[in-house]
């Protein structure tokens, strides 16, 4: 029995992790866009710009352009530590670490605090943000490291990316997010109470 083609975005595990943001394995269906999402970051139709946690894509179709905005959750500092300890005195991770931190249960795998477009589509999971993440997959499989990167990999190491529970007494060490996606609104109260204190101003 051979092998079938390898994939073409995320055909690193670091990769890979991307892809499954826009394709989870939880969802009891494909998402009917991700094929054309797919072509459009393949063609060269989104302009990356990447910013420690913080992921604009610029993604233009024909003459229509968008901006998707991804930010990514900081890695916890005890999947930095194991990290760390695999890595010793290289900066790029490979499959094998990554496996590695898997079978020893010491890897949070990545999650967005943020996804949002400025698209007039609903939901987190535009065209714009699947192109987004198939192009950032795709950047991510050239070069691995980007992956620490986006979570922050360093911060966690120091303790400027607190996982454990904040303390309220405290500034919050969190930078909020530069958008708050519609989604997080109460639409059925917020002309009365105003935006929810909760979320960035």
């Amino acid at each position: 029995m051979t092998a079938g083609p390898p994939a073409e975005f995320g055909f690193s595990r670091w990769g890979a992790e991307i892809v499954r943001l826009a394709e989870p394995i939880s969802t009891r269906s494909p998402n009917p866009l991700a094929p054309r999402a797919r072509s459009v970051a393949r063609n060269g139709g989104v302009t990356l710009t990447v910013d420690g946690r913080s992921v604009s894509g610029l993604v233009q179709r024909g003459g229509e352009a968008s901006v998707a905005h991804l930010e990514f959750g900081p890695m916890t500092s005890a999947t930095a530590s194991a990290l760390r300890e695999l890595l010793g005195a290289s900066t790029e991770p490979t499959d094998d670490m990554y496996h590695r931190l898997v079978e020893a249960a010491a890897w949070s795998p990545a999650g967005l605090d943020v996804a949002d477009c400025s698209c007039r589509a609903r939901g987190d999971r535009c065209l714009h943000i699947l192109a987004t993440l198939y192009s950032l997959a795709a950047a991510v499989d050239r070069e691995p490291a980007l992956a620490l990167r986006l979570r922050d990999f360093e911060g966690s190491l120091d303790g400027s990316s607190v996982d454990a529970a904040p303390d309220p007494d405290a500034p919050s060490s969190r930078i909020p997010p530069r958008w708050s996606a519609l989604t997080a609104f109460d639409v059925r109260d917020y002309w009365q109470s105003g935006p929810r204190a909760d979320l960035p101003r």
